[in-house]
């Protein structure tokens, strides 16, 4: 099972570095099933991950149930509309399927918006 943990986190992982380039796709949420499944099948992936300077604050203050800054909120909220707008916009056309879309991403936003604020003071220390 280590194995394909590690082979998950991998794939995670890279979805995650995508999602750094490409607009609504959500690279804070594969990097975090990139780290839950490190954690389950390779100490060393997992430390690396939580020692990274990009991704590491953002497991460590999430675990820690420290929130979200403003900025990743707005980010988070402005893609998730705009890939659900263009997605139901452009490739649905079943309108209950739209409607179904659309209130994933308004519970989606909620969650977002909804976790604790992180203040730069809070998110330095």
């Amino acid at each position: 099972m280590r194995v394909i943990y590690t082979i998950l986190g991998l794939v995670f992982l890279v979805l995650g570095f995508v999602g750094v380039g490409v607009l609504g796709i959500p690279t804070f949420d594969f990097i975090l099933l990139a780290a839950f499944f490190f954690a389950l099948g390779n100490e060393r992936l997992h430390a690396w991950i939580l020692n990274h300077r990009l991704f590491g604050p953002m497991i460590r203050d999430y675990r820690d149930g420290k929130g979200f800054t403003r900025r990743m909120k707005i980010t988070g909220v402005v893609a998730v509309a705009a890939s659900f707008a263009l997605t139901i916009g452009l490739a649905v056309r079943n309108v209950y399927l739209g409607v179904g879309l659309g209130l994933l991403a308004v519970g989606i936003c909620w969650y977002i918006v909804s976790r604790p604020t992180k203040h730069l003071e809070q998110a330095a220390v």
